[in-house]
């Protein structure tokens, strides 16, 4: 029997490889437990609290679920690939190893796409929201819609640009990230700024616990949204670090939280809506549960949707 020893150099790359993924895997596990808790309140919620527009809800709820459920069933994928990539790595098996890290590779690539199509549902349905509110005026939500266009074929070029451990090019998947940044900036300030206005118009003659519900519609919304953007700012951040070693484990981390955090996002306006809390304080949930259910038109009229 030959004896094989291998340097500390390669051991360390291997071995990195392989923990890496396992970092991005723990995330995306933390994370789905979150999103399972919230899907099971909204289920709940859907069933009892929201039986307005209840059928295109579910759907849009399953589907979320559905993305994030496939997002993690391919980083568990890839991180079993990555600790049998390591594994013969160790024992001398280079032709074998580079083979598993090529699968692993392609399902880097299946996931970027995946993001992309996710992206697609999420915002789809904060421009609806948004459309919805501003009386169904489509010219509002013409800037957004293009952006989503564009954030959506930078993403797909990226995907199918893949570097040489089949991930995305960071920089380039980071300019598809701050394009989302934007369509969800300027989605949020016209969701919130237009309930505002019609908020500041109206103040003098509703009572207080109305225009309390205004201000929890407005919190809701740009809480939820400063979520998502600030996992992405974070992301952006560690990038910028790239070409820093110790900067790789936060990239992996912050790019695995993203996908779930993208449909954590949306769910929770669902739960928090349904179960009426505002920030930090208890809200009438009657009164938020109805000003979800309500929308403007451009005469600032409520009228039931």
């Amino acid at each position: 029997m030959s004896n094989y020893t291998i340097d500390p150099h390669s051991f360390g790359t291997y071995y990195y490889t392989a923990l890496l993924p396992t970092f991005a895997t723990c995330t995306q596990l933390l994370l789905f437990g979150i999103l399972l808790a919230l899907l099971f309140n909204t289920t709940y919620l859907l069933h009892t609290k929201i039986p307005a527009s209840r059928g295109w809800l579910v759907a849009a709820t399953c589907a979320m679920g559905l993305f994030a459920a496939l997002h993690l069933a391919l980083q568990i994928a890839t991180t079993v690939l990555s600790w049998r990539f390591f594994y013969l790595g160790v024992q001398g098996d280079a032709a074998r190893a580079l083979s598993v890290l090529n699968r692993g590779a392609v399902l880097d690539v299946v996931d970027d796409y995946l993001l992309v199509a996710n992206n697609i549902v999420t915002d789809g349905l904060f421009i609806h929201r948004c459309y919805v509110i501003w009386g169904r005026n489509i010219k509002v939500i013409i800037v957004p819609a293009l952006s989503l266009v564009v954030t959506a074929v930078m993403g797909s070029v990226g995907a199918s640009h893949p570097n040489d451990i089949g991930r995305s090019n960071h920089y380039e998947f980071g300019l598809v990230f701050g394009m989302n940044i934007l369509t969800n900036l300027t989605l949020m300030a016209l969701t919130a700024g237009r309930i505002w206005w019609i908020r500041r118009d109206i103040v003098t003659v509703l009572e207080p616990s109305v225009t309390r519900t205004y201000d929890t519609v407005i919190a809701i919304i740009l809480e939820s949204g400063a979520i998502y953007c600030i996992s992405i700012i974070l992301y952006l951040v560690a990038v910028l670090r790239l070409n820093k070693q110790d900067s790789l484990p936060a990239i992996r981390v912050l790019r695995a939280a993203i996908p779930q955090i993208m449909n954590i996002a949306p769910i929770l306006i669902l739960v928090r809506v349904g179960s009426g809390r505002s920030v930090g304080d208890e809200a009438s949930s009657s009164g938020v549960l109805e000003s979800a259910r309500w929308t403007f038109d451009p005469q600032h009229s409520l009228v039931m949707r």
